[in-house]
């Protein structure tokens, strides 16, 4: 199944600004309340001061005053209609939005600037309030001197302009910067996925039939394992079909010869003159059979063992009985050879493996072992425990192999030079590769006294 196609530039690039904008939306809730907090203590600070002060100038003396309307503090005419909030050499038009009243405790206003409306800004109570008046919210702080009520406010909007300006001289620089590194990264990651590019653009030139290793100017890091890991492929690819062709070449040479003895001996008792002589022919050309038959089948077990397709039964086994079958099988022909095998089992020996293929293993050894070994000689097979793991030997009386030649005879098709054989080469390298998939380790080596061969199999601890 085909997944889903999406673009990593694209990906990163959103999920970078998402993760930004969150953090933008976090910091600009954050500095709005430090914003309005600190504005809440500066502002309010200020309109105790004020009162403060109107209480120490004016209060005192509006007490004992005795005038029929409420002293109004003017503005310059120049503030009133200010259309702006930058300062003049008069004032600032912030004024306009910050008012007192001074009220006596009959209700009756003795004092109040400009700005003020005539209804009481807040309640006649001491403290900090707030307060909607003709649709306008202020912000009121209240004092008590003497008889006297004095009250200072200012209109909410100021301090909801400061905090939006805080606010906004807070954000910017951040949404602005932002913004910077965002066409940063794009062309960031616009650069650092070329070489992405590179590799997608190479694979696509390529010639179906090419398996050359990718090679690129640079890698990255983080696409070298990718591209390690392609190569490794395409190696394995190749030698897939280097190895199915070698088989191809292999097969049709090696069949070649016993098909044309079987020929030549079907040939022979067709123009056979005695029922005898046609006999004899056939008999060569059945035995002719049986080793074309034996030698496909080498031949099919080392193709699939080398290519890895067959399914591998891996369970406890008991090495011992399948010594014990193998040898039964083999026995009565190894009688007809005029030799004998021996079986030295005294230890229970339980590997892990695949049965069918451990019987192969031992098979093709005890024939690899008949075949090089003398004609009346003896094949001995041995099992024993070495730290943990069963150790198979099997030995014969024949010519030992040069130590030259130890690593070369379990190549495919190799024969030890001056030595005729009717073997096909692949018995040892069956072998080779069913040690490989039970882990186990392969060595050859010499009897005590120095002659024959021994084959040494070593398997690991069986698992649990």
């Amino acid at each position: 199944m085909i997944g889903k196609h999406y673009s990593v530039r694209r990906r990163l690039l959103f999920s970078t600004m998402a993760c930004m904008a969150l953090i933008l939306v976090v910091i600009g809730i954050a500095a709005h309340q430090v914003a309005r907090h600190e504005s809440e203590e500066i502002f309010s600070a200020r309109l105790a001061t004020s009162a403060r002060v109107l209480e120490s100038l004016m209060a005192r003396q509006l007490e004992h005053a005795t005038i029929a309307r409420p002293v109004v503090i003017p503005l310059p005419l120049e503030l009133e209609h200010a259309t702006d909030h930058l300062p003049a050499q008069v004032g600032h038009p912030y004024e306009t939005k910050i008012a007192f009243q001074i009220w006596n405790e009959q209700g009756e206003l003795l004092a109040k600037s400009a700005s003020a409306p005539d209804a009481a800004l807040s309640p006649l109570k001491e403290g900090f309030s707030n307060n909607h008046i003709s649709g306008e919210k202020w912000e009121v702080f209240t004092l008590k001197s003497g008889g006297i009520w004095v009250i200072a406010a200012e209109k909410d909007e100021v301090r909801q302009e400061m905090i939006t300006e805080l606010g906004a001289s807070v954000l910017a620089p951040l949404v602005i910067g932002g913004l910077l590194m965002l066409l940063t990264v794009s062309l960031v990651l616009n650069a650092n996925l070329g070489s992405l590019r590179a590799l997608a653009e190479g694979i696509a030139r390529r010639e179906p039939e090419s398996l050359a290793q990718i090679e690129l100017a640079n890698i990255p890091e983080e696409l070298e394992p990718v591209v390690d890991e392609l190569n490794s492929l395409l190696r394995r690819v190749q030698a897939a079909f280097e190895r199915e062709q070698r088989f191809i070449d292999a097969a049709a040479h090696e069949l070649r010869t016993p098909i044309a003895a079987v020929q030549l001996h079907v040939q022979n008792a067709m123009r056979a003159g005695t029922a005898q002589e046609r006999d004899a022919s056939l008999a060569e050309a059945v035995a002719g059979l049986h080793r074309t038959t034996r030698l496909a089948g080498q031949l099919l077990a080392f193709s699939r063992l080398a290519a890895k397709t067959d399914v591998n039964l891996m369970q406890p086994v008991s090495l011992n009985q399948v010594c014990r079958d193998v040898i039964g099988l083999q026995e009565a022909l190894l009688e007809q050879r005029g030799q004998t095998i021996g079986l030295d089992a005294a230890q229970e020996c339980v590997v892990t493996g695949d049965p069918y293929k451990l019987q192969q293993l031992l098979q093709n050894l005890i024939d690899n072992a008949s075949q090089y070994g003398l004609p009346d000689g003896e094949i001995e097979v041995a099992l024993t425990m070495r730290d943990g793991g069963a150790m198979l030997q099997v030995a014969n009386d024949g010519e030992p192999v040069p130590v030259e030649d130890t690593e070369k005879i379990f190549t495919p098709y190799y024969r030890v030079a001056g030595r005729r054989s009717p073997g096909s080469g692949l018995g040892l390298s069956i072998v080779r590769e069913i040690a490989g998939l039970h882990k186990a380790r392969i060595t050859v080596g010499r009897k005590p006294d120095k002659q024959g061969c021994v084959v040494n199999v070593a398997f690991p601890p069986p698992r649990a």
